[in-house]
């Protein structure tokens, strides 16, 4: 699944960087252009996010919003909110019965991040390529409690569990890269490829990680 994802990914990028050009009037300064709109507050703010969703045996919903504003020349600054759901056919094994059991979480979370983008330095399609650090925590509920044996009995392959109930938290801290593809006068697509140097056993990601989202300016 992973696998098929990056390939979707990778196709997109080099669909992004072949069509470039169609919209290089709106994301690259021409002395030949019409003249720009004067420069506002409102006009340096961005609105988006992402939407994701995965089926079968584990079964995932995630929705991100997310607001950023244009600072010192190409640099952004932008705010994230997460919600996720999901859900785990066959996670934990009950040691005592043989039972299969299913894990089911709801995850809320947000992180703030530092985009820039290299408009400012190149003048073709690598104008639209930028650089992204960010720090992002997340908290969901766990129906177990992790010790261990003989109290653990309930495994997920890795280590024991109780019953009860365990409030997990993640930091994770996000650096990488990505493309912006202009699809109009105000509006882009960002293909995210970043990698979580925080990485922990109870982290939903696996590196890289690979987000495709929109982005509408006001």
């Amino acid at each position: 699944m992973k696998s098929e994802i990056r390939k979707h990914a990778l196709l997109i990028f080099c669909l992004l960087i072949y069509t470039s050009d169609m919209y290089a009037q709106d994301s690259v300064f021409s002395l030949s252009s019409p003249p720009r709109k004067p420069d506002n507050f409102w006009r340096r703010v961005a609105i988006g996010g992402n939407l994701g969703f995965q089926v079968g045996s584990i079964t995932g919903i995630t929705l991100s919003p997310e607001v950023r504003i244009r600072t010192i020349d190409q640099l952004n600054v932008g705010v994230r909110f997460i919600y996720q759901y999901y859900s785990y056919r066959d996670y934990f094994l009950d040691t005592h019965t043989g039972e299969f059991l299913p894990f089911q979480s709801n995850v809320f979370g947000g992180g703030i991040y530092l985009r820039y983008y290299l408009s400012s330095i190149f003048e073709s399609f690598l104008a639209n390529l930028f650089a992204h650090i960010e720090y992002e925590y997340m908290t969901y509920s766990r129906p177990f409690i992790q010790t261990a044996p003989p109290e653990g009995y309930i495994t997920d392959g890795y280590y024991y569990y109780k019953p009860g109930k365990e409030i997990i938290e993640i930091n994770s801290i996000f650096v990488g890269g990505g493309y912006r593809q202009p699809i109009g006068n105000r509006v882009s697509m960002d293909l995210l490829i970043l990698f979580n140097i925080n990485d922990t056993y109870n982290s939903p990601y696996t590196n890289p990680i690979i987000r495709l989202g929109v982005g509408v300016g006001l």
